[in-house]
Parts: structure tokens; sequence; C-alpha cells
């Protein structure tokens, strides 16, 4: 008889559970399949607008000026747009080599979901978003991602809309 490996969940997910949120545990290999991972998830019916990357800026006021925001994987983001639509002078991204000890995630797993439960980060979402009931976000794990409802998501990480582009 063969047994299914079973799969450890993430903190994040954990975190989804203790707050009785429904979710999808979704896996793409993003590292080495880049555009036929998001082909495939089209192919699933996910459109590739509704799949988020979550990007860490620093706000050039302080030490511990730090922000999140997610936009959908195609598109660019726009650094001064977001400062003006926040009022700060300036916002650059977080220094890569230092993001495990900013936000606890390493490049590629950064979440909104982590990132705000532990360290408390405002956290951003491109207005874009809001079409779709369902989003994806990073599971806290480089290739694991979570599908669940956005007014869910937004509700949790108390999330604000931001016109990005």
């Amino acid at each position: 008889m063969v047994k299914k490996a079973k799969v450890k969940k993430t903190n994040d997910e954990r975190i989804l559970d203790q707050h009785n949120i429904a979710y999808q545990e979704t896996q793409f290999n993003w590292l080495t399949n880049g555009k036929d991972a998001l082909a495939e998830a089209e192919a699933s019916g996910i459109s590739s607008t509704s799949i988020l990357k979550t990007i860490v800026l620093k706000g050039s006021d302080d030490a511990r000026d730090y922000l999140v925001v997610c936009l959908p994987l195609e598109y660019e983001i726009n650094l001064k747009k977001i400062a003006n639509e926040l009022g700060k002078k300036q916002i650059h991204l977080a220094d890569n080599k230092n993001l495990i000890k900013i936000t606890g995630y390493i490049h590629g797993a950064n979440t909104p979901i982590g990132i705000n439960v532990r360290k408390g980060f405002p956290i951003y979402f491109d207005e874009r978003i809001k079409p779709f009931e369902q989003i994806s976000v990073s599971a806290g794990k480089v290739g694991r991602s979570v599908r669940l409802k956005q007014e869910d998501l937004i509700k949790l990480v108390k999330g604000k809309y931001l016109k990005i582009e």
C-alpha cells in the first residue's frame, strides 16, 4: 500500500486556519518555469492578473518605515506614483540581501499574510485586483501559493487599496 505524502503546512497556511479563512494551496515552479507557470495557471482557469507578487518597500522617513505592496505579477511597480499616493518624499525597494531580517522571508517567499501578522507592516493592494473575487499570494515558501477570497485577505491584513498604475 502506497502512502500519500502529507504536505507540511506553511506558517501562513496555519495563520489562515487559525482565522477560519478558506483557501486552496497551489504549487508552481516559478524559478524554472516562469512564464510556463503563468500559462499553467491560466490553463487551470486562474487569471494571471489575480496572482499577486509581494514587494517590500522602504520609506525614507525613518529606519522602521517599511510597507508592503501587492500587485499582479505582470505589472511593474511605480515607486514615484506610490510615494505620491502615500504622501511620502521617496520610496525605495527594500534591500534584497536583508529581506529575511526585515520580513522573516527570503526573496520569492514574501507574503502579506505573515509580514502583517509578524511585523505589522502596512499592506497595500493594487486597486486593479478589485474585480477578482479570488486572488493568489505566496504561502510563505518559494513556489507555493494560497488562493483565497480577496475580501478575506484584505480584512485579515487590514489592507488598503492603492492606485499603482
